[in-house]
Parts: structure tokens; C-alpha cells; sequence
């Protein structure tokens, strides 16, 4: 019986799943593998043990070979089945390598049996090697076997006719053998009550099998359930857009997010329409299709999208192709609206590229001022030692206006870059604007119309009033420009608070209050392209000869420069407005005079420290300063500046200093000589601001600073100015 039985396992494999003893399903296997046995145990019973004491040894002999050689070939032949039929590769390759020797052991054991009975041998002989290596055999495939899990195979799922089948088959077999064997008479009442004890067994194993697959097809359905809420809520919770089409433009699904972000009121809405619609095109579409079919996926491309309006967005989309189980096509796509996100790059290279255009400007500027501090300076020279009616006097004037014109021009590319020097004070808009209302209606023309509309009770702001006259100018002259046939320019003035949507949508500029100046026309209006270049220096819409570009570059520089933010609005043919917003302030507003020519001295007998590092600056300035009667010491570098605070005895009242230099900086330089005379007064000059003696473009309080390119009579004015100045105590620390 042992020796029966130890075929059981095998057949067992025949029908058992590999994976049917994973962890949860072992008392499935366990069931399936006692229903095998139990009809294995009938029949071997059946056909061998109830009827042994009936039969001779040598019937025995017979009937036992019989029955194993039967035996024999429903393994093999069930293993070739197994083989033929799995579509497993790991599978194929384990009923193979088991199979093999099942089979070689079959044939032994048919030609051994033969052997004993035909030709009178004996067992333990050589013919006992037919059925004991493929034991052998056996035994090495289950020692050198590793298990490969299988994951190209697709997975199977086994259906319910051949389950139901099989189940049937296993729980009639051992009734329709005996209803057979009771048929013929050739049953006894022993191997009768064996088969329905088998029955019953077998009846029993099966229902309690079934109850366990019950309950444990409940408990799938229930994780299946659970986890089709959580994949359900993911999907229409997400706030990314998620989307199924078919390749020929139909919804299959989206979410609430996916419907909401082109503009549909509900999924509804949108399943009722077609994806075709929000492409820019129905050539986009198709192309995309087709390089689905290509790669198989779209992975972080951006894209235009159309909305159910019209109105085009801008989206990050992650495509893939798939297919259904039946084969068909369908397109799942994740989408995200990066219309905002797009807005503040362009902002952003937008505000690199001005950044970029600024120091350019900024360095030239710089250059530019000293050339033409030479040029300006040895202009009024000549001037002043000519004689009015000589010719040569005229030539020079020509050249000092065309330097004039050139110091204008960088003047307007140290605005912009942000690099000119700003001497801020505590300003009412209101009044400034009033102030300028007679100069303005004098440069706008009789045919243009001009209303100022000034806030009651408006705030204060801090910021350079000569600058901010220049940024009012400038943009009503471009009003002026935009309107030539004639219309109508506002100023208006108005407190205003900044709210973080507003911050949101505009970049740089924080929630709070402010101030705000609007200049706004009814002029010819501007595109998006133009609003876009309104601000680089040099670009402008006007034809050749009547504008130089850099009006408003010099308006957007003042503006950044003073803290404060300028935004355009405007549409072609509908005009266009200029909302500039200051950071209101507290402080009462300061008075600003009139500007007006200074009556100080210019001659003085004062030792005066020239550092210069320009040669032709330097000489210039050392005869401007001469010829007005001081005594002028020149260092044009850091190495003469150290030997002269070293050997010069006699002291010095007055540092003139260049601010810019290769090596060391103007503060650097009045830092080393108040060392050496600590009652020293220091004049900074420079053609653009430099944060030594500046913060932001800002003076720092207590300094003295004159802009290049200057005039000799500027240049003694100022120094005069600046010697005859009583400090106090502030400015002797803003100083040291």
C-alpha cells in the first residue's frame, strides 16, 4: 500500500495549481490533495487489495503489473498534457523535467515486468534498473531545482466550465465506477460499501472545499471592492486631470479636475464632448496618436490646450497607449495646467533679460561718462578763454551740445540699469504732480486734452521728486506720441492696498500699501508682442528720427530703482495705461525747492587729494582745480595713494575721489586718508553708483557725490560747496 501511495503526489500534480499552496489557500490544498488520495486509495483497493485473497500469487503478480502499467501511463500521459497545455515557461520546464522520468520509469517498468514473467527472472536483478534510476532521477531534479517566478508569462485566470468539470469528475469517479461494476455483477458487497465510503469521503472534502472558496471568494471581493474605492476616490479626488479616449476621439472617463480645468460645468459635460476639440488642432491630435503608436507613451511634454471658451492653456501631459482585454486601444493621459507657471517664467526671462540689457548699459555708461567729462571739461575751457566773437568759440559750442546730447543718453542707460544716484526724500505726489501741471500742458499740445485727478488724503512715499518728475514726464510724452491726432491723458493718483491674489499674479510685488500714479491715454493702444519690449532700451514703434527708445527703459529703471513696481495695460485701439505703486510711507512730506544755479565761491586756497585712475580725468580735473587757486595732490592709483599718506606733511582738507577703481574703491580710499587726517572732508565722483558709497543706487546719508560727466564750474562749485559745509555728528559717522 505504501508502495501505491507514493505515487499519489504525482497524480496530485497533475491537477494541483503550483501556486495553490501560497500562504491563505492551504487548507484548499489540502482538501484538493485528500480527494485525490482518497480516489487513488478506492482504486487500488478496487482492483488489488479487496479481491487479493480471491486470486493465486502468480493473478496477484498479473494484476498488480497490470494495474501499476496502467497507472504508469495516466501519469505519463497526464504530465504530457500538463506539458503541452501550461503556458508558463517555469511551469513547461518543471512537468517536463518530473514528466521525463516518469515516463523512463514507466518503460522500465513494462519491459522489467515482461521480463519477469516472459523470460523467468528474478527480481534484484539488472532489470530492476528500469524502474530504480528514473527514481534516481527524480530525486536530482528536486535537488538541483530553483524556482524562477515567471514575470513575462501573462497570468491565467483557470474558467468555470473546466473548474466545475473537474470538481464533477472528482467527486463522481469513484460512484460511476461502481454504478459500472454493479452493472456487470462483478462487484462484492465489501468493494460496494469501499466505493461509497470513498464517495461520501470525497463528497465530504468537497463541500467543506467549497465553503472555504466561498468564504475566501468573499474575502477577495471585499479587498477587491475596498480597493476599487480607494483607486475610484484617487482618481476623482486628484487635482491633476486624468483622462480615457480611444485613438478616434472619444471620452471613455475623466475626473471633476480633468472637466474643471478646460472649462466643462461638470464630468458629465465633458464625456459628452471629444478630445479632439481641446487640441489647437485636429493635425496635433493625430500626430500625437501617432507617435503614441511609435514610443507607447508621452512622458512631461508640454503642450497648448484649447478650452471649452477658446481661451488657450498651457499643460504638462504624461500619455500612454494601452489596451484593454480584449485587445482594444484606449489612451490614459494625466494632465496638469501650467498656465500660471509658463506666465512667471516669461516673467522671469523677461526680468533676466533686462537684468542682463542693465549691466551692459550700466558698464557702458560708465566709460562713456568719463570720455565725456574730458570732452565737456576742456570744452568750457575753451569757451572761457576765448573771445565771444571768434569763430573757434561757435565750433566748441557745437561739440559741447552733441557731448550734452551724449551725456543725456547715458543719464537714460543709468536709469534703466538702475545704476544712477538717487537722493531720496519724504514726497507728495499730489503736490508734484501740481507742480508740473503748467510744464505739461506746454509739451502735450493744444489738440490733447489733460485731467488730473489727485486722491484726497493720499499717503507719502519716499523717493528721488527729480526722478519721479522725470518718470511723470516721460510717460505723459509718450501719451503725447500715441495720440496724434488728438485725445485725452489722465493723471491719477489714489491709495490703493495690494492683496496676496493681486501678489499672486503679479511677480515681485508683495501685499501692502501703497501709493499709486497712473498716466493713462486713449491712444493707438499696444499689442502683447510690443507690451513685451516696451521697457528694453532702444526698441521703439516710433519711425526713424523721432525717438530714441529709451523713454520708458528710463521710466522702468527710475521706478525699480525707488522700490517701487510698474505694470502696462493696454489693447490696440483702445489706449493704454501706466500704473506705477510706491510703498507708502508715514512721514510728513519734506519741501522741494525749485532748482537753482548755487552762488558759492568758486575759488578757495584748500590742499585738495586727487585720486583718479583715468589719466585724462585726472589731468582735467588737476587743472580745473588749480586754475581756481587750490593746491592739488594727485595719486592715480592705490600704490601712489599709500606713499603720498606716508610722506605728505602738510595736511589735507579735501578728498576728491573717483569711486570706481581698478584695485580699490572710493570708500576704501576715504577710509585710508581720514586715518591719516581725520578732519578731512571727502567729495566721491563716479559716472554710475556703486554700492561703496550707495546702497541700491541710494546715497547713504553725510556723503557728497557729483555725477560725470561734470563741467569745470560744476566741479568748483561743488568742491566749494563741500568745504564750506558745517558737518554734523551723523554725517562725520557716515563719513569715517
Amino acid at each position: 500500500m505504501l508502495f501505491f501511495f507514493s505515487f499519489t503526489p504525482l497524480f496530485a500534480a497533475l491537477f494541483l495549481s503550483p501556486a495553490a499552496s501560497e500562504r491563505g489557500k492551504r487548507w484548499e490544498f489540502a482538501l484538493d490533495f485528500l480527494q485525490i488520495l482518497i480516489v487513488s486509495a478506492a482504486f487500488y483497493l478496487l482492483f488489488l487489495y479487496s479481491s487479493w485473497s480471491q486470486l493465486t500469487d502468480q493473478e496477484w503478480v498479473i494484476r498488480r503489473a497490470a494495474t501499476v502499467n496502467a497507472r504508469n501511463l495516466v501519469l505519463t500521459i497526464g504530465f504530457l498534457v500538463r506539458i503541452l497545455a501550461s503556458r508558463s515557461r517555469t511551469e513547461r520546464e518543471l512537468y517536463a523535467r518530473v514528466g521525463g522520468p516518469v515516463a523512463l520509469y514507466s518503460l522500465g517498468f513494462w519491459i522489467g515486468k515482461h521480463g519477469i514473467s516472459l523470460w523467468s527472472v528474478r527480481l534484484g536483478t539488472w532489470f530492476d534498473l528500469g524502474w530504480t534510476l528514473p527514481f534516481l532521477l527524480i530525486l536530482l531534479v528536486a535537488e538541483t531545482w530553483e524556482d524562477r517566478p515567471d514575470a513575462t508569462e501573462p497570468r491565467r485566470r483557470l474558467g468555470l466550465v473546466p473548474v466545475t468539470l473537474a470538481l464533477l469528475a472528482t467527486l463522481s469517479l469513484p460512484g460511476v465506477a461502481a454504478a459500472l461494476l454493479m452493472s456487470r455483477g462483478a462487484i462484492s458487497d465489501e468493494q460496494a460499501y469501499l466505493l461509497c465510503a470513498a464517495v461520501g469521503a470525497v463528497q465530504i472534502c468537497f463541500f467543506i472545499r467549497l465553503i472555504l472558496t466561498l468564504s475566501q471568494q468573499r474575502r477577495t471581493f471585499d479587498l477587491l471592492q475596498s480597493s476599487e474605492d480607494r483607486f475610484r476616490s484617487l482618481f476623482e479626488r486628484n487635482l491633476a486631470g486624468v483622462c480615457c479616449t480611444t485613438p478616434d476621439g472619444r471620452f471613455l472617463d475623466c475626473n471633476e479636475a480633468y472637466a474643471r480645468m478646460f472649462g466643462y460645468a461638470s464630468r458629465e459635460e465633458a464625456l459628452r464632448g471629444s478630445p479632439i476639440e481641446l487640441y489647437v488642432s485636429q493635425a496635433a491630435r493625430e500626430e500625437q496618436v501617432a507617435l503614441l503608436r511609435r514610443t507607447g507613451s508621452i512622458s512631461n511634454t508640454e503642450a497648448k490646450r484649447r478650452r471649452k471658451d477658446g481661451t488657450l492653456i498651457w499643460v504638462l501631459h504624461n500619455v500612454t497607449l494601452l489596451h484593454d482585454e480584449k485587445g482594444n486601444e484606449f489612451i490614459e493621459a494625466t494632465v496638469l495646467d501650467i498656465t500660471e507657471r509658463k506666465r512667471l517664467e516669461d516673467q522671469l526671462r523677461q526680468s533676466q533679460k533686462m537684468e542682463a540689457i542693465g549691466q551692459l548699459a550700466g558698464g557702458v555708461a560708465h566709460d562713456f561718462n568719463n570720455l565725456l567729462t574730458v570732452i565737456k571739461g576742456y570744452c568750457q575751457m575753451i569757451v572761457d578763454s576765448t573771445r565771444p566773437d571768434d569763430q573757434v568759440r561757435g565750433h566748441v559750442g557745437h561739440i559741447d551740445s552733441a557731448a550734452e546730447r551724449a551725456a543725456s543718453l547715458t543719464r537714460h542707460l543709468l536709469a534703466f540699469s538702475r545704476k544712477q544716484v538717487l537722493q531720496p526724500k519724504v514726497v507728495d505726489l499730489n503736490s508734484l504732480v501740481l507742480n508740473l501741471n503748467k510744464i505739461l500742458h506746454r509739451v502735450i499740445g493744444e489738440n490733447i486734452e489733460m485731467l488730473i485727478s489727485t486722491a484726497h488724503g493720499l499717503g507719502t512715499i519716499k523717493a528721488d521728486p527729480g526722478q519721479i518728475e522725470q518718470v511723470i514726464m516721460n510717460l505723459v510724452l509718450n501719451a503725447r506720441d500715441a495720440m496724434p491726432t488728438g485725445g485725452k491723458i489722465t493723471i491719477e493718483t489714489a491709495n490703493v492696498h495690494l492683496d496676496e491674489a493681486y501678489s499672486r499674479e503679479h511677480d515681485g510685488v508683495p501685499a501692502g500699501s501703497y501709493v499709486m500714479v497712473a498716466v493713462s491715454d486713449t491712444g493707438v493702444g499696444m499689442s502683447a508682442e510690443t507690451q513685451s519690449r516696451i521697457f528694453e532700451p532702444f526698441f521703439t514703434t516710433k519711425e526713424l528720427g523721432r525717438g530714441t527708445g529709451l523713454g520708458l527703459s528710463t521710466v522702468y529703471g527710475i521706478v525699480k530703482q525707488s522700490g517701487g513696481h510698474i505694470w502696462v495695460y493696454s489693447e490696440p485701439g483702445k489706449g493704454t495705461s501706466f500704473k506705477i505703486y510706491f510703498t507708502r510711507v508715514d512721514d510728513p512730506a519734506e519741501p522741494h525747492p525749485p532748482p537753482g544755479q548755487s552762488t558759492a565761491p568758486q575759488r578757495g586756497h584748500e590742499s585738495i587729494l586727487l585720486v583718479e585712475d583715468d589719466r585724462q580725468v585726472r589731468e582735467l580735473t588737476r587743472s580745473v582745480l588749480a586754475s581756481c587757486g587750490y593746491s592739488v595732490v594727485v595719486a592715480e592709483n592705490a600704490q601712489a595713494l599709500a606713499e603720498i599718506c606716508s610722506r605728505h606733511l602738510q595736511p589735507i582738507q579735501l578728498l576728491l575721489t573717483d569711486v570706481v577703481m581698478p584695485g580699490i574703491n572710493g570708500r576704501e580710499v576715504a577710509d585710508q586718508v581720514l586715518a591719516r587726517w581725520a578732519d578731512a572732508r571727502v567729495l566721491y565722483m563716479s559716472g554710475y553708483a556703486a554700492n561703496s558709497v550707495v546702497h541700491q543706487g541710494v546715497l547713504d546719508n553725510g556723503i557728497f557725490f557729483i555725477t560725470k560727466p561734470f563741467t569745470p564750474s560744476a566741479l568748483a562749485s561743488k568742491v566749494r560747496e563741500v568745504l564750506d559745509h558745517v558737518p554734523h555728528s551723523a554725517d562725520r559717522g557716515a563719513l569715517s
